[in-house]
């Protein structure tokens, strides 16, 4: 067994556990399936919030008010931030757009709410982390790195912190996904949050990009290049996504297009 970064996740070394979403899942473009296997009742997709200026989330539908454009199950958020003729007066009500690739911690902490009943296993999940993020790399530990400084005594030395997987977790199998690859880990639900760069007196917090519980109710995808994370479940469990508060849910099809041409509405 591989030692695990994170606190109660287990690394995997058989990766067969994910071997019926990568025979589910569709070719690289194939929309939503290339994301998530078929075969659910329904499939959703949850916007990442964008970010007013004081830090506060905010959702695609208050965007859209501002500049006229309609929230609809194949919206952009590209398309949206665009006001048509006679709207987007005052100030726009976001300053950073969505996040790619992460789902943030307050809104995971809600999807996960929902999901925990919606399993008969969540004590027991696979988790799936894109092996190309930055900080997951080795570098050369206890390097001394020289920075241009205007102090007249010189450059100031500074020592690389030490990498978040050792040579021998980022050597271990991976879960092969069009065009993405995953290292694969175990635990409960409830450690969805603790994925992410961790150090002494530092936490940089990634969301899961995919993850499911052992009895394959459902299961979820954050891709890297998206700024939503798709899901496909029980009619009943998208219905609790959509009607949950503290989430921004719209229906999904396993057949839609997640390219950014996609919103046909919001020319």
């Amino acid at each position: 067994m591989i030692a695990s970064p994170f606190p109660r996740l287990r690394a995997v070394i058989d990766v067969r556990p994910a071997s019926w979403v990568q025979d589910g899942v569709g070719d690289f473009g194939s929309g939503v399936n290339a994301l998530l296997p078929a075969g659910f009742e329904a499939y959703a997709r949850i916007l990442h919030p964008a970010e007013s200026a004081s830090g506060d989330p905010v959702r695609w539908a208050a965007i859209a008010e501002w500049s006229g454009r309609l929230i609809h199950p194949r919206v952009q958020f590209a398309a949206i931030e665009r006001p048509v003729p006679g709207a987007g007066h005052g100030r726009r009500p976001w300053e950073e757009p969505p996040s790619d690739g992460e789902l943030a911690a307050e809104s995971l902490s809600a999807l996960c709410e929902v999901l925990a009943a919606h399993t008969s296993t969540p004590g027991r999940c696979w988790f799936g982390l894109w092996d190309g993020w930055g900080w997951i790399g080795d570098p050369p530990t206890g390097v001394a790195v020289l920075w241009a400084t205007t102090d007249p005594s010189g450059p100031v030395p500074v020592t690389r912190r030490a990498p978040a997987f050792t040579r021998e977790q980022l050597s271990g199998p991976r879960v092969r996904l069009p065009g993405r690859d995953f290292l694969l880990f175990e635990g409960p639900l409830a450690a969805a949050g603790e994925i992410g760069d961790r150090g002494e007196d530092y936490f940089f917090p990634q969301s899961p990009n995919l993850f499911w519980p052992e009895d394959r109710q459902w299961c979820v995808s954050t891709e890297v290049d998206l700024n939503s994370t798709y899901l496909g479940g029980s009619t009943t469990l998208v219905s609790d996504l959509i009607a949950n508060a503290r989430l921004e849910v719209v229906p999904a099809s396993l057949r839609d297009p997640i390219d950014m041409a996609s919103d046909h509405l919001n020319r």
